[in-house]
């Protein structure tokens, strides 16, 4: 006679193999922690000190565990009633899983110095090919790892999978299990106890980000698009409109701007059908460092690819590798506290030409579904009669480039098809892949382009691509070489010599742009149509593969502004961001050039401040990848995730426990966060009435 035991029994006899499983789960994730220190660390070139912060990330591996199988015990449970072999197929394929994405996550973030995360979903499937085959990815010795790990796997979960657990080991298991249910747990590192971002980002789990990164993408996807159109904030008693748009604002006042919303130039919304819609009031700040004149001046754009200041610039904490720049900075307008509006070039376009909001994962991601709006190229050619080009090494579709510029009414569109055979693509990495054309060529392709038609009035926008994944450049030893020589020039400290010797690739690459440019200057300054031109030089976002020291460094880039018209150079403290630019270049164009303009728009941006000092006058959403929207400066304070810093003149931060202002500015950020849903999941971003100014 068959004798069936007590369902308490069972349930007690599940419970200990679910816990045998998990413990054999948590002993691969911390072998996957120890094979980083092992084997990865050094060959990625961690930082010096970071073998302590990837042991004190073992708390954060038991963290991920102990969530995982509190996911699993119910569906592990119900299958191993039924059917003993199953629950453990069943536990074991997702234990691969984890494992085999935790070592993919982690070779990522070896080569790139950032956790992957929402971003992931932010491109096309061609676009993720391009961009790993850039970075080497794809090869034996990246999956080799993995096919070891999951011999280790299949070994344990078929040899060793059910063991005797003593009973104490299975209270604390308990515990812990009630411990990941309850919402005093923190599965990632506080940013507060880690002297920068990169120490955080290594001690932290990559499956535990990459998860955590997808959940706030899908929560901010399916946000409320309930927006207050003017929202009530304190602002600065002593500050008013018409006060800050002086550039020599007292110091005294402007101390005051981080405690209010648009404190600099402060925006009125107009309808609650267009959220960001507001009368034009972007001062001409510009006007007095210009020669005067009437004639139209061309504009040309010069985006660089991962230009930061940490490595760009007088005062450079890691040193400047670039050496011209530095030059030219000294007879221009230099914004040496610009910050970009994203952490990737997605945005640079949108923001820099049309002072844009994101939508969900990049304005110019939206394709045919871009709300109308304004910008700076489609205003100069349908109101003053100017041509536009754009110029890239690589594939013009990436980032939805093309068709974003095709919106604007840019006519020439030169990407890496476009090149003769006197061109030459950069070096191929091992696997036989290239970004496309280099720094140099791309400005002797636009060089040559211009000398057949130098007349007009052009708006032209280049953007660089050497400054990249893998950072191959042409002539690479000699680069390799100036970067030893650069360093011994500013007689750089030993210690920080050591340091940056570990990235040399990429401080060859700002030394090949940087000779580029200077070829650039010289031969465009032969040229008639030097003399009546003004160029903007700007970093599209700061160098992830170098490690970023906080959340706020890897917006960090230098604005210059150099022209032949300029009567005086000038450098200026204050922040300023990508979205500002459009605005104050229209207030100076239209000045100049009596322009039509409309008096109603939906900048982002305020217009560049050109006060000598350190202040920040407005608010701005800084999104750091395709799918997190999480930063936000405003003032003297800055928000990443939760937590609260404040802002030093040198761009530093350091964690503020101010529980109010905390509160306030995530307040202000989620009202952001809700007209920029409404107004990009529709076309609300301009009404009928200003359409006319973008139309033929």
């Amino acid at each position: 006679m068959n004798h069936t035991p007590p369902f308490q029994y069972l349930l007690r006899q599940s419970f200990k193999r679910f816990i045998s499983l998990s413990l054999l789960m948590t002993l691969l994730i911390i072998l996957v922690r120890f094979y980083e220190i092992l084997f990865i660390s050094g060959k990625a070139g961690y930082p010096a000190g970071s073998t302590s912060d990837l042991l004190y990330g073992i708390r954060f591996d038991l963290l991920l565990s102990i969530r995982l199988s509190t996911i699993l015990l119910i569906p592990f449970l119900l299958i191993d009633h039924y059917n003993l072999r199953a629950a453990r197929i069943f536990f074991e394929t997702f234990a691969a899983v984890v494992v085999a994405g935790e070592l993919l996550l982690l070779q990522y973030f070896a080569t790139t110095r950032i956790p992957l995360g929402s971003d992931l979903l932010g491109y096309s499937a061609g676009e993720i090919e391009q961009t790993v085959g850039a970075s080497g990815q794809f090869s034996f010795t990246t999956f080799a790892p993995v096919l070891v790990f999951l011999g280790i796997t299949w070994y344990l979960y078929h040899k060793k999978y059910y063991f005797k657990v003593p009973h104490l080991v299975i209270s604390l298991y308990i515990f812990s299990l009630l411990f990941a249910i309850f919402p005093i747990s923190d599965f990632n590192p506080d940013p507060v106890d880690y002297k920068n971002e990169f120490s955080m980002n290594i001690a932290a789990n990559k499956f535990n980000l990459f998860s955590g990164s997808m959940l706030t993408y899908f929560n901010q996807k399916n946000g409320s698009s309930k927006f207050e159109l003017n929202s009530k904030t304190q602002v600065a008693a002593d500050i008013t409109p018409d006060s800050v748009h002086l550039s020599n604002l007292n110091d005294s006042l402007v101390q005051q701007s981080g405690k209010s919303e648009g404190t600099g130039n402060p925006f009125t919304y107009l309808s609650q059908d267009y959220p960001f819609l507001h009368k034009e009031t972007t001062p001409d700040v510009l006007a007095p460092f210009f020669k005067p004149g009437t004639t139209a001046p061309s504009i040309v754009f010069i985006l660089v690819e991962s230009l930061g200041r940490a490595y760009c610039g007088d005062g450079a904490y890691l040193g400047s590798f670039t050496p011209f720049l530095d030059s030219l900075m000294a007879k221009s307008l230099y914004w040496e506290n610009c910050l970009s509006t994203s952490g990737r070039t997605f945005s640079v376009l949108p923001s820099m030409l049309a002072s844009l909001p994101f939508g969900e994962k990049g304005f110019a991601d939206l394709g045919d579904k871009m709300p109308d709006h304004l910008s700076l190229i489609s205003l100069l050619i349908n109101r003053a009669g100017y041509t536009s080009s754009f110029y890239y090494g690589g594939d013009t579709k990436f980032d939805a480039m093309e068709p974003f510029l095709r919106r604007q009414g840019t006519s020439k569109i030169i990407g890496i098809h476009d090149y003769g055979k006197e061109y030459k693509q950069l070096p191929s990495d091992r696997n036989g892949y290239s970004w496309g054309y280099g720094d140099l060529d791309i400005f002797k392709k636009y060089l040559t382009d211009l000398k057949s038609h130098e007349t007009g009035k052009r708006v032209d926008v280049m953007l660089t691509l050497s400054m990249h994944n893998p950072f191959l450049v042409p002539n690479q030893q000699h680069y390799n070489d100036l970067v030893e020589k650069r360093m011994a020039d500013q007689q750089l400290t030993e210690d920080l010599k050591k340091y940056n010797r570990q990235y040399v690739p990429q401080f060859a690459t700002m030394l090949y742009f940087d000779d580029a440019l200077r070829y650039f200057f010289q031969e465009i300054g032969k040229m008639k149509s030097f003399q009546n031109t003004i160029f903007i030089i700007t970093g599209d976002h700061r160098m992830p593969e170098i490690p970023i020291s906080t959340q706020l460094d890897r917006f960090h880039v230098p604005l210059v502004i150099y022209s032949p018209m300029l009567k005086e150079a000038d450098t200026f403290a204050s922040i300023v961001t990508h979205y500002d630019v459009t605005p104050s270049l229209l207030a100076l164009l239209k000045d100049r050039l009596h322009l039509s303009l409309p008096s109603e728009t939906s900048w982002i941006g305020h217009g560049l401040d050109t006060n000598p000092s350190f202040r920040n006058l407005n608010e701005y959403p800084l999104k750091r990848n395709t799918g997190e929207l999480t930063d936000y400066i405003s003032g003297d304070h800055f928000i990443s995730g939760s937590t609260l810093y404040k802002v030093y003149p040198d761009l530093n931060i350091e964690p503020e426990n101010n529980p109010e202002l905390n509160d306030q500015l995530q307040k202000q950020f989620a009202n952001y966060k809700a007209k920029n849903n409404f107004a990009t999941q529709g076309n609300q971003l301009i009404p009928d009435s200003i359409k006319k100014y973008i139309r033929p």
